[in-house]
């Protein structure tokens, strides 16, 4: 019997499987297919969500950061600006500081100068008139030698020297 059994059996299909397994291959496949929707799509669904919230997070910290740093940037532009309108205006209190003391050093000297002209003047005028005094005494004495001996006779001292002093001060008078 065995043999007629093999003879009224089909030949199998190589493409078809057997429709008994067909049967159980589609519960099984629902069955799964119910299991995995109803627990691990919705714990894939929650990763996925999780990881595009983190990456649309994580966009939005580095967008949030390029702001700070573009601010910082500017800030530090600005710092920078003002520290070189600091040292500009640093430098011209300077050079106008120093120019202030170089011309009050050159009005010191100045005044110096002009003092040390005024004493070397006085100087020049009293030697000036140091050298005229005693050159009207020695031109004094000389004319009353020389009045002695033209007129021979001891003329009195205080009147020859009154003679002689009127006489230099028109000759004076007249260069």
């Amino acid at each position: 019997m065995n043999i007629l059994l093999l003879a009224s059996e089909e030949p199998n299909n190589p493409i078809l499987p057997v429709w008994n397994e067909i049967i159980w291959g589609g519960i099984a496949f629902f069955l799964l297919l119910a299991l995995l929707s109803k627990v691990a799509y919705p714990a894939m669904r929650k990763a996925m969500d999780d990881r595009t919230a983190k990456i649309q997070g994580d966009l939005d910290s580095a967008e949030q950061a390029k702001d700070e740093a573009e601010a910082l940037k500017a800030e530090y532009a600005a710092k920078i600006a003002e520290a070189k309108a600091e040292a500009s205006r640093i430098l011209e209190e300077a050079r106008s500081e120093a120019e202030s003391v170089r011309a009050e050093r050159i009005g010191a000297i100045d005044g110096e100068i002009a003092e040390m002209r005024a004493s070397a003047d006085a100087d020049i005028e009293a030697a000036k008139e140091r050298a005229m005094s005693e050159m009207r005494s020695q031109v004094t004495a000389l004319a009353v030698g020389a009045a002695e001996r033209i007129v021979e006779q001891s003329l009195d001292a205080d009147a020859h020297a009154q003679l002689v002093n009127n006489f230099i001060d028109r000759v004076g008078n007249q260069s």
